[in-house]
């Protein structure tokens, strides 16, 4: 594989057990995007891109699958190297993340998980934004979660 440039996401925080002999932790993940002749779009206003992206800490929704990446992260990388109603595909779909900020972007999505679990949770999350995005839509706030916080208060 000639075509590719690699990306570095820098988190504020590491997964990694501290021990009491380990003085530095690990706080990156390392991404590869695959072109096939040419150079893929930069969508950035016109501003240079850097190949180290800070990975903000997902506060939004709860961590269905151990290696799920932030929403924001992926809406991102999906504005940059893509169009709205271009094509994202994710072989390795776990929590649904990237489809649901395909959607959130514009994008059509499609996405393979082989685990029945991490498949279930996903697609719940996935249905879950959809309606949110609708609500949003059609009303200008999202009624579930509205509701959904309305009943955590009482």
């Amino acid at each position: 594989l000639n075509n590719y440039i690699n990306l570095v996401f820098r988190k504020n925080f590491s997964a990694q057990v501290l021990k009491a002999n380990m003085k530095i932790v690990g706080n990156c993940e390392y991404g590869l995007i695959f072109y096939r002749d040419k150079l893929p779009k930069f969508r950035n206003n016109g501003k240079m891109i850097f190949n180290c992206i800070d990975w903000p800490r997902e506060t939004e929704h709860e961590k269905i699958h151990p290696t799920q990446k932030p929403v924001k992260l992926l809406e991102t990388l999906i504005q940059i190297f893509t169009d709205p109603g271009d094509v994202v595909i994710d072989p390795v779909a776990g929590s649904g993340s990237t489809l649901i900020a395909a959607e959130n972007t514009g994008r059509k999505s499609h996405g393979f998980e082989i685990k029945k679990d991490f498949h279930s949770m996903a697609c719940k999350w996935i249905e879950e934004n959809k309606l949110k995005r609708k609500e949003i839509k059609e009303f200008g706030y999202a009624k579930t979660e509205l509701n959904k916080a309305h009943a955590t208060l009482f």
